[in-house]
């Protein structure tokens, strides 16, 4: 084992957090999309700057009042797991937790190992049932199968500690497509699927592409596995791709598209990307697929399906 960190007291050992996507309910009967995934950066600033808790509390409340009932972090920069945690527990959401890293995993290993305890920290604070899981890395450039050492590392000392807390990885979902034996090692499959992307898919059928190729894909990757689709989305602006457009039509279609399809398969977990625009990135595609502000839910989107 890589990790020494303090064990759990027993009173603060949590119970078995299980991944049965099956049985997932929706805070609002119309929205079919799981949670949504939020940057750590405050919306529409030019420069990243950290989200306070106020701006947590109101989007987490925005979160609920849209029907999502749960919020994804990709780091624990800027106090965000506590932040988001907090925020979560008051609107009475969970949070699917995100140990971000850059580089290889032989050079991140003092951050991952640290991070985790701040997990471990937050699980005694927050208690088991506010986390649907930890993800080691977001779409990460090192080594496959040392992220995926990694992530077989951080789950054997969660066990070892009683905390049954789901972990796994995330990546793009061609890299878990073509690497299954580094990225279907975790509890559940995390994957990252934006039409927008694959450049032959208008946005009217951004729901059909995640449904119909993606996760068919996966699970002949990953068979048996549960899925969380981690990120789908569609920006607003910026240049096109391919066959698909950016523009605020767009983006409302592609929405649309991905809460209808996901009525029709409650098995799988999908997180709307994002929850708010981050004006700080580099290019108007990638600042532009915020949602709240923008694209209704509640009586609009979530009554079209």
């Amino acid at each position: 084992m890589q990790l020494s960190l303090p064990l759990l007291h027993s009173h603060i050992v949590t119970s078995v957090l299980l991944v049965v996507f099956s049985t997932i309910t929706q805070t609002r009967a119309g929205n079919y999309f799981h949670g949504v995934t939020a940057a750590n950066s405050a919306p529409n600033s030019d420069a990243y700057r950290c989200r306070s808790q106020e701006e947590w509390n109101d989007l987490a409340n925005t979160a609920k009042s849209n029907g999502f009932s749960s919020i994804r972090i990709l780091g624990f920069d800027c106090n965000a797991l506590d932040f988001a945690s907090s925020a979560a527990a008051g609107a009475g959401i969970s949070v699917l937790a995100g140990i971000y890293f850059s580089g290889s995993v032989a050079d991140s290993m003092t951050q991952i190992n640290n991070e985790v305890g701040m997990f471990v920290e937050a699980l005694g604070k927050y208690g088991a049932d506010r986390y649907n899981g930890l993800t080691i890395g977001n779409e990460a450039t090192g080594d496959p199968g040392q992220i995926a050492a990694k992530v077989a590392d951080v789950r054997g000392y969660l066990r070892s500690i009683g905390v049954n807390t789901p972990v796994s990885t995330v990546h793009t979902w061609v890299a878990v497509r073509d690497n299954p034996q580094a990225f279907c090692i975790g509890d559940f499959v995390g994957a990252n699927a934006h039409a927008f992307f694959d450049q032959n898919v208008v946005s009217n059928g951004a729901g059909g592409f995640v449904y119909d190729i993606v996760i068919p894909s996966l699970r002949t990757a990953c068979p048996g596995k549960p899925i969380m689709i981690t990120e789908s989305g569609w920006p607003s602006r910026g240049a096109a791709m391919g066959r698909a457009q950016a523009s605020p039509d767009d983006q409302y279609e592609a929405m649309k598209s991905l809460n209808c399809a996901a009525k029709g398969d409650s098995s799988i977990a999908v997180y709307a990307f994002e929850a708010d625009d981050q004006v700080w990135k580099g290019n108007d595609n990638e600042r532009s697929f915020g949602l709240f502000g923008k694209v209704r839910f509640e009586g609009d989107i979530n009554n079209a399906c």
